[in-house]
């Protein structure tokens, strides 16, 4: 049996958690494969990522990491790993920090992943982690692997040329679920005629989603025959922003929160909006190209790195008027464009960022030496 341990600190609502989910059950597909995604912190399902949408081939950890600095948690890690005696561990946000320990007491040889999600600095953006990864990178205790070439590049000024792994995010197309027609009813009953053209944003509301520019250029288009609707959950901290945003709506931007069908809502837009200040590569932009949605984003991360003239629009910049000159592009762009923008995201989803093509590449990496 070939043992493999995905390592995440909560399954919280993200797309990091999304795709470390979707990468356990492509893994776990194959045969003769043991997949276990263990979790720092207990599983909460109200604030936490369902757990229905495991394969129930895998199986689930939760350690019951507490608040804060919890010193406990390194030896329950070493205790879980020593147990299963896997022959890889891959380990993504800052879980990465709490296998430090167990990855200098467990003796027996296995296989260290680490993924970088974000930009370096953003990823791990506490100076003392970033240091104990550069020692455990540049001593090739761990593999680090990157998302994209704007990640591979931050990581490499980072932590220099011991990062030499890029594999590109994978997602899962997206499909219909049982709830897509009372989705689709929900969002028609938001348009304001039948040919309303739908902007879908999915992301948590915070400051680095930059939520308050997409409601800035919105403002900017009330007479325009288009709407944008908002999917996602805001945490504690940013409550106060979250509240400022609603408080600040205007009629052509609807919040839904949090949703569970995120692919309904995709099959029912017209185009994916973010308006992010840093981003790695965004599952959610990937799950778009999939179902045909025409991305209309800032030029950040990995973002970059997929959409061209061929398969989206890019602004200029983050200030209201580049966004608001990108999204103009797109609503003037011709019936004939449009379609050729879909066909062009559609197929570079299938020739590059499929998770079978993504989980493929992990499992060669994880079977190098």
């Amino acid at each position: 049996m070939y043992k493999i341990v995905q390592v995440v600190p909560a399954l919280g609502w993200g797309g990091a958690q999304v795709f470390c989910i979707q990468l356990c059950n492509e893994l776990a597909k194959k045969a003769g494969y043991e997949i276990t995604l263990i979790s720092m912190y207990d599983h909460q399902p109200g604030k936490h990522l369902p757990l229905s949408m495991l394969d129930n081939s895998v199986k689930f950890i939760s350690l019951g990491k507490k608040p804060g600095i919890d010193p406990v948690i390194f030896f329950k890690v070493y205790k879980t790993l020593k147990k299963i005696k896997p022959d890889v561990v891959h380990t993504h946000l800052h879980a990465g920090y709490y296998c430090f320990y167990a990855y200098k007491r467990v003796k027996y040889p296995f296989k260290k992943v680490h993924t970088i999600h974000n930009l370096a600095r953003e990823d791990a953006p506490h100076y003392i982690g970033r240091k104990m990864f550069k020692y455990f990178f540049k001593r090739n205790i761990i593999e680090a692997v990157t998302v994209s070439e704007e990640v591979y590049k931050s990581a490499v000024k980072e932590y220099g040329t011991c990062i030499k792994t890029l594999i590109h995010n994978g997602a899962n197309a997206v499909r219909p679920t049982a709830a897509f027609t009372e989705t689709q009813q929900l969002i028609n009953g938001l348009k304001k005629n039948t040919g309303t053209k739908v902007l879908l944003n999915i992301a948590r509301i915070t400051r680095q989603k930059n939520q308050k520019l997409l409601l800035d250029v919105m403002r900017m288009l009330q007479e325009q025959n288009i709407i944008a609707i908002i999917a996602g959950s805001y945490v504690q901290e940013d409550e106060n922003l979250y509240n400022e945003l609603v408080s600040d709506t205007p009629a052509n931007v609807h919040f839904v929160g949090k949703v569970s069908n995120i692919g309904d809502y995709l099959l029912c837009a017209d185009a994916f909006v973010l308006t992010s200040i840093f981003e790695g590569l965004p599952i959610s932009l990937l799950e778009a190209l999939s179902a045909g949605v025409i991305p209309v984003c800032t030029p950040v991360g990995g973002i970059v790195n997929v959409i061209t003239k061929d398969t989206g629009f890019l602004s200029d910049g983050f200030s209201k008027e580049a966004y608001l000159g990108a999204l103009k592009l797109y609503l003037n762009t011709s019936e004939s464009n449009r379609m050729r923008l879909q066909d062009n995201g559609k197929k570079l989803y299938n020739g590059k960022f499929s998770m079978h093509a993504c989980a493929s590449a992990y499992d060669n990496l994880y079977h190098t030496a």
